[in-house]
């Protein structure tokens, strides 16, 4: 990845002197893409339902006038820190409703086809102070779009940190403890398989019951968790504690060592959604050409495992497969075959399909390019 790089050295009348950094980098991506969702059967009844729909409405709404609130009393000049805290609570009970509705209620079917397209520019700033410590944050803008309807095309917000050697803490639109897990993308890319992902049956995190990305992760859109993580690595081992609690509460932590070409990692999540308790178990490492993965997850009681591999077919393409096995009455079997043919200066061809666990068909094909 090619970084443009912007650096300012400051000397103050000590005569010491503090380096900061800007950088810039990035991907485009874009092409064609073909996505079928079967319905998914609603977990409440219908009374439960509607009353969380009510709920949700209701705090939705409350969450708009404390906006309104805001903006009125900002423009004014009369704005003060009770607004603040009335709007920053009116926004942490919509997320819990939206999130109690979002855990109960079912999906229709549909299909998604037709072009994708998706830009991401990321700013990654650091200074480094008198006394070693290194300070920075991280801001990204990103737009997509997909069949016509697009997503994004704001910044979002920003994760701060301090570092001092192994030892990192951040806060903010913080990583994740379970996002950051090595192996837990079962892939060579956090874009998954072929150029969109599809709907990334091949994290062992992910199920059927309602379990897609139900955990904290840097967030593209939106302020993302507001939590606060600390990151430690020290030669073959690292680990990573975090917390939040934006609609709900969560805490997560991992733990991984190498051991040559292999690594082994193991993560935990607890939150205040039951649905979202979750063991993480991944294994990767190097057989002959082939870089391999096995994981399993027990997702809040769903069982689900899986193993990937890539390897590289002559000098320009690699491909990647993957296959997974999830217990309970939405389980089932996935699979998933792409490839990646390197086009030179950090472009490439990339394509896959994937049959999901509800016998659904995921098919993409585009060109990605990273700068």
């Amino acid at each position: 990845m090619k970084k443009i790089l912007f650096a300012t050295t400051a000397l103050v009348a000590t005569a010491s002197v503090a380096a900061a950094e800007v950088s810039f980098s990035g991907y485009g991506r874009f092409g064609a893409i073909s996505i079928e969702n079967s319905a998914v059967a609603a977990t409440g009844t219908a009374a439960q339902i509607a009353a969380a729909q009510a709920a949700a409405a209701a705090d939705a709404a409350a969450l708009a006038a404390a906006d309104a609130t805001v903006a009125a009393n900002t423009a004014a000049g009369t704005l003060t820190a009770a607004d603040l805290t009335a709007q920053a609570a009116a926004a942490a009970q919509a997320a819990a409703s939206a999130a109690a509705l979002d855990a109960i209620d079912g999906t229709a079917a549909n299909r998604v086809e037709g072009i994708y397209t998706r830009i991401r520019l990321q700013i990654d700033m650091t200074t480094e102070a008198d006394n070693g410590l290194t300070f920075g944050a991280r801001l990204r803008h990103q737009a997509t779009t997909v069949d016509g309807d697009g997503y994004g095309g704001g910044f979002n917000g920003a994760r701060f940190f301090a570092r001092a050697g192994g030892l990192e803490v951040g806060v903010g639109n913080i990583f994740g403890a379970i996002e950051f897990m090595p192996g837990v993308y079962m892939s060579t890319q956090s874009s998954g398989i072929g150029l969109s992902g599809h709907r990334f049956d091949n994290l062992v995190t992910n199920t059927n019951a309602k379990g897609f990305f139900n955990w904290d992760a840097y967030s593209s859109g939106g302020a993302g968790a507001d939590g606060v993580e600390v990151m430690y690595s020290a030669g073959d081992f690292s680990g990573h504690l975090s917390y939040s609690n934006s609609g709900a509460e969560r805490i997560a932590a991992h733990v991984a060592y190498t051991f040559g070409d292999w690594t082994a990692a193991l993560g935990y999540q607890d939150s205040t959604v039951n649905t979202e308790d979750k063991t993480v178990i991944t294994v990767g490492g190097k057989i002959g050409p082939a870089n391999l993965t096995l994981g399993w997850a027990d997702n809040d009681g769903v069982s689900k495992m899986g193993l990937a591999a890539n390897f590289e077919v002559g000098a320009n393409t690699r491909v990647d497969a993957f296959v997974t096995s999830e217990d309970g009455a939405a389980g089932g079997e996935a699979y998933g075959l792409g490839v990646s043919h390197n086009l030179g200066g950090g472009a490439s061809l990339e394509a896959g399909v994937t049959q999901t666990t509800n016998d659904d068909t995921a098919v993409d094909l585009g060109i990605r390019f990273n700068f």
